[in-house]
């Protein structure tokens, strides 16, 4: 699931952090990396359960309301109760595991999720659902996917509640979702407890780029800070945003060190960083940037790989 995108992320987020601490401990540096990345890992879990909240929640009305022998309980909650992709989701060995070994209070007692189980009950999508008469499991499994986009991917209030619960999980849960969505699109029916989740990392090479690409990243710093001063000739270096720098600090090491990578693709993949974690002109001042050290290396015979 951590794939290079989140990588390159985590470990600039790392080493800039490492320089604000004031540099002294690469074995620190490394404990935060596997933090983070663990954390990201756990995110994942965590959303994928939500919808399990869900239906738990649910259920819990429908049982009340038959113990006070309630004249009428809504046929969508009795829908959503049987649900047969999320008993899937529910009976999954991986993420039971994860839930038996996590607390969940603060997830069961948040207004967040009362307030999403009654608005799931009115939505556009559960009317429709309920108005087709189709209720198989791949009906089941596309209605919890809108759920998803509609109520977790774009709640606002749902990822202050997450931050509030991990720090590591600030900035991560859009990147996360795209894997969560996958998660549910590939589950089939029949594979009851034993649908395989994405696993935290694609390959022991992935494991081993993230350490890597964290040491390197370090050990950039006094190349990074010729080049950047000899082509800053418009700016003074001190005054650059020092997040920018450290983006490119990390692609110049990536470049160096990982031949098997497109310069290309590096630099895109660095740009599209400083997009979204930098000021709004990092991006093309990143992108500048990293064209003319792609020069000036492979005219020095620096890279053994064209752009």
């Amino acid at each position: 699931m951590i794939n290079r995108v989140l990588i390159r992320l985590k470990v600039v987020q790392v080493i800039y952090a490492y320089y604000q601490n004031g540099g002294q401990s690469i074995s620190s540096a490394e404990r935060e990396l596997a933090r983070s990345l663990d954390s990201a890992y756990s995110l994942y879990q965590t959303l994928l359960f939500i919808p399990v909240a869900w239906a738990r929640q649910i259920r819990k009305s429908v049982a009340k309301q038959k113990r006070m022998n309630a004249p009428h309980i809504s046929r969508k909650e009795l829908l959503l109760a049987d649900n047969r992709f999320l008993a899937q989701m529910e009976s999954n060995a991986q993420l039971d595991a994860y839930v038996q070994s996590n607390d969940f209070d603060w997830l069961f007692e948040s207004d967040w999720l009362q307030n999403t189980c009654a608005a799931i009950l009115e939505s556009d999508a559960m009317e429709e659902y309920v108005e087709t008469g189709k209720f198989d499991f791949e009906a089941d499994k596309e209605l919890v996917r809108k759920f998803y986009k509609q109520f977790i991917e774009e709640s606002d209030e749902l990822d202050t509640l997450l931050e509030e619960q991990n720090i590591y999980w600030n900035g991560d849960k859009e990147l996360i979702d795209s894997f969560v969505l996958k998660t549910i699109k590939g589950f089939e029916d029949g594979k009851v407890g034993d649908q395989p989740l994405k696993s935290e990392f694609k390959d022991d090479e992935d494991r081993q780029f993230a350490l890597d690409l964290l040491h390197y990243g370090i050990e950039a710093a006094p190349a990074r800070e010729e080049v950047v001063a000899a082509n800053c000739r418009r700016w003074d270096p001190s005054r650059l945003a020092f997040l920018d720098v450290i983006i490119i600090q990390v692609a110049m090491a990536e470049m160096l060190h990982f031949p098997q990578i497109p310069l290309k693709v590096t630099v895109n993949e660095f740009v599209e960083l400083a997009k979204s974690l930098s000021t709004p002109a990092s991006g093309s001042f990143v992108n500048g940037m990293l064209e003319t050290i792609v020069k000036e290396m492979a005219s020095e015979g620096k890279l053994d790989k064209k752009f």
